[in-house]
């Protein structure tokens, strides 16, 4: 049994996040996530060390990364944050990530876990977030922190395979417009940590959800999402980019409580291992439009530096006919003039 299915039971997705988070503080949290988490007390209080130092167990240019990604992390304060408190939470936040993967060097940093770890920071506080960052690492987020995001890229295609059970004709449409699932990779790896950073509440409540669910939960709110906003997708201009912009952008006034009680239901209903094979399938022919897509611009790219050495070609000054003659009669007569005064010279000649 893995570190994640100790968390829930025969893969069904307890009700007991659901029906306690809606009334959750943080203070509630700090007790709720470790026990969530299986995390035991003797664990969850051990102090970090040289934590101050731990950026230096980081490859240079991860670290720097991680600096600008922090730098940009402030909306998940108040805006009427003063200046030492901010700086107090970015030397923490740079802290509690470094620690996680100095610890995990199989771990690789990706854009958008320092909104996750913002939000157990803010939630647990430095020491114990140091350890229930962890366990979240490695029970739910570690496919996402592999050398490439193959393998999420195939995991998005679950909210294509369930749309085409809950919701065919929308599916239909997103393919007609050749758009992917990847509108909700954001959301996925950061657990909507990105998106709702100024919204403590809700986002704190996802985290409950999450907490207490399958890793691949995410995926069965995001098709629950979307099926919701159908009539929106409808009505948006058909095609890719419009679509897109759409379904990247998530409103503010979702009604999560609903959706997160028919994403459990859903998972209940197809679980992922019923599913599978369409998720494979869709990848399959994800990669193989991609190829096309990749062959059609090579396409372009060589016809286009044809035209442009034809063009090249054809823009360079041709010597008229006459022209050349002229040059080469000249060229001539200097020669015979040449080769005459020198033989004048040669025999004494006057």
């Amino acid at each position: 049994m893995s570190d994640s299915d100790s968390v829930w039971t025969d893969g069904i997705v307890p009700d007991f996040p659901v029906i306690t988070g809606l009334h959750s503080t943080d203070d509630v949290r700090k007790f709720l996530w470790p026990k969530l988490l299986r995390l035991p007390n003797e664990e969850l209080n051990m102090l970090g060390k040289d934590l101050e130092s731990v950026h230096k167990l980081i490859d240079d240019e991860i670290y720097q990364q991680i600096l600008k990604d922090v730098a940009r992390s402030g909306s998940h304060m108040p805006e009427d944050t003063s200046e030492d408190a901010m700086g107090k939470f970015h030397k923490e936040l740079t802290q509690i990530i470094c620690w996680v993967l100095s610890r995990h060097p199989e771990l690789n940093y990706y854009q958008g876990y320092n909104d996750v770890a913002a939000t157990v920071l803010l939630v647990m506080g430095l020491h114990q977030g140091l350890h229930v960052l962890e366990k979240i690492s490695l029970t739910f987020l570690e496919r996402f922190m592999e050398k490439t995001m193959e393998k999420v890229n195939q995991e998005l295609f679950y909210i294509f395979a369930l749309l085409d059970r809950e919701h065919p004709k929308l599916l239909e449409h997103l393919e007609n417009v050749e758009l992917f699932p990847h509108f909700a990779l954001a959301e996925y790896t950061t657990w909507y940590a990105h998106k709702y950073a100024e919204n403590r509440k809700l986002l704190h409540r996802l985290f409950d959800f999450f907490l207490g669910s399958p890793p691949l939960i995410p995926l069965y709110l995001s098709t629950k999402i979307v099926a919701y906003r159908d009539k929106e997708i409808f009505n948006t201009t058909p095609d890719m980019g419009h679509t897109h912009k759409v379904l990247s952008t998530l409103p503010d006034d979702l009604p999560f409580e609903k959706l997160l009680f028919h994403s459990t239901k859903l998972y209940q209903q197809y679980p992922p291992e019923s599913i599978d094979n369409d998720v494979r399938d869709f990848d399959y022919r994800r990669r193989r439009k991609e190829q096309e897509w990749r062959n059609k611009t090579e396409a372009i790219r060589l016809e286009r530096e044809r035209q442009r050495k034809l063009k090249v070609a054809r823009t360079q000054p041709r010597i008229p006919y006459r022209l050349k003659s002229y040059k080469t009669i000249t060229v001539v007569t200097i020669l015979a003039l040449g080769l005459y005064a020198f033989l004048k010279s040669s025999s004494g000649l006057n």
